[in-house]
């Protein structure tokens, strides 16, 4: 079995290989494949950025090297830093949060925006962490091409891992982070926000979001049939692999046939300035407001940056939001008249969300 050291002595020994010779530009781009598949990300963005150098007007060392690097971060980036009103809900709410002598600790950088945002705001200091160290790379070089780099440290660590008096000069005033999953627990935020806050924070430090929020509605959801049922096609039996269908389908804001038959009502609710088990459970009455054909929960994350601005992912038509919802189906659709209360379940195990229909 190869070892890492030995991994990187022969993706080196290529490199000085392909130096000055024909081809060269193309020869980084494989090798930058070379190194992603050796699962060294960091190597393969260099190797990439060297190739994109050496020939920027080649065509398929472009394609190549973009296609690389767009699979070395994670894809959800991009469209989180392109939602206008995301943008401006975290950026008023840090606005309001920030003194001149604010120290702010942030969890998850990803590529600094909102790390950006609070020096923007005149904190004194943010200590931003992120456990990617590539992303750390490439949000410390965004940090130094904006101009914040003597105020803002980017370290590339697990936020568990930090310190005071190594990582931190002293603890924060104010601790802030988007760490939160489409379905609010998929990347175990509510542990790490309590370990910041309990080891880097001072005791009265203020936490953004004020509050991570699950909300759930009946809905109908006229694509699920095609999108993610199957017991039969083309004139087969497919009933044995109906048990593999998705539990749950990704139904983007504004998402064409999706309609909601109740009032959403929150299923969980975390306050993030105290502790929370990593597991629990609940349950809802919802109530249906028209005789629909009900086939789902629909369930979206609301995050309650401060008393003043939230951002909500409700499905609503013609609407752009900062997270995806998720429809979760019935065994069964159900004929519901208005009036009808239903009853929804939800457990939320570590990472892992689950939602059903109550007996």
């Amino acid at each position: 079995m190869e070892t890492e050291a030995s991994v990187d002595a022969m993706i080196a020994t290529f490199e000085r290989a392909l130096e000055g010779r024909p081809g060269y530009a193309l020869g980084m781009a494989g090798l930058a494949e070379v190194a992603r598949r050796e699962k060294r990300p960091l190597k393969a963005y260099e190797l990439a950025c060297k190739a994109l150098a050496a020939a920027p007007d080649d065509p398929e060392v472009v394609v190549r090297a973009r296609r690389l690097l767009h699979g070395l971060a994670p894809r959800y980036h991009v469209r989180m830093m392109n939602e206008p009103g995301r943008n401006a809900a975290w950026d008023s709410a840090l606005r309001r949060a920030i003194g001149p002598q604010t120290r702010a600790l942030e969890i998850g950088t990803g590529a600094g925006m909102l790390a950006l945002m609070a020096a923007r705001a005149g904190a004194r200091k943010v200590t931003t962490c992120e456990i990617s160290p590539l992303m750390a790379r490439l949000a410390s070089q965004i940090v130094e091409a904006n101009g914040y780099a003597d105020r803002i440290d980017v370290v590339a660590k697990s936020s568990l891992d930090l310190a005071v008096g190594v990582d931190l000069d002293e603890p924060a005033d104010l601790l802030f982070c988007d760490i939160f999953g489409d379905d609010l627990v998929s990347f175990d935020p509510l542990p790490l926000v309590a370990d910041a806050r309990r080891r880097l924070c001072k005791p009265d430090a203020r936490v953004i979001p004020a509050a991570a929020v699950l909300r759930v509605a009946l809905a109908h959801f006229e694509q699920y049939p095609l999108l993610a049922q199957i017991s039969s096609a083309a004139g087969f039996d497919f009933a044995p692999f109906a048990g593999f269908a998705p539990a749950k389908v990704e139904t983007p804001v504004g998402t064409p046939g999706l309609k909601l038959l109740s009032e959403p009502a929150d299923l969980f609710r975390f306050d993030l300035a105290s502790d929370h088990p990593r597991q629990g459970r609940a349950e809802v009455a919802l109530q249906a407001a028209e005789d629909a054909l009900l086939n789902g929960v629909i369930g979206w994350l609301r995050l309650e940056l401060d008393a003043e601005t939230a951002l909500d992912a409700r499905p609503d038509p013609d609407k752009r939001a900062f997270a995806r919802p998720a429809f979760w189906p019935l065994p069964a659709p159900v004929q519901v008249r208005r009036g009808d209360v239903i009853r929804v379940c939800g457990e939320h195990r570590e990472s892992v969300l689950t939602i059903w229909r109550g007996a």
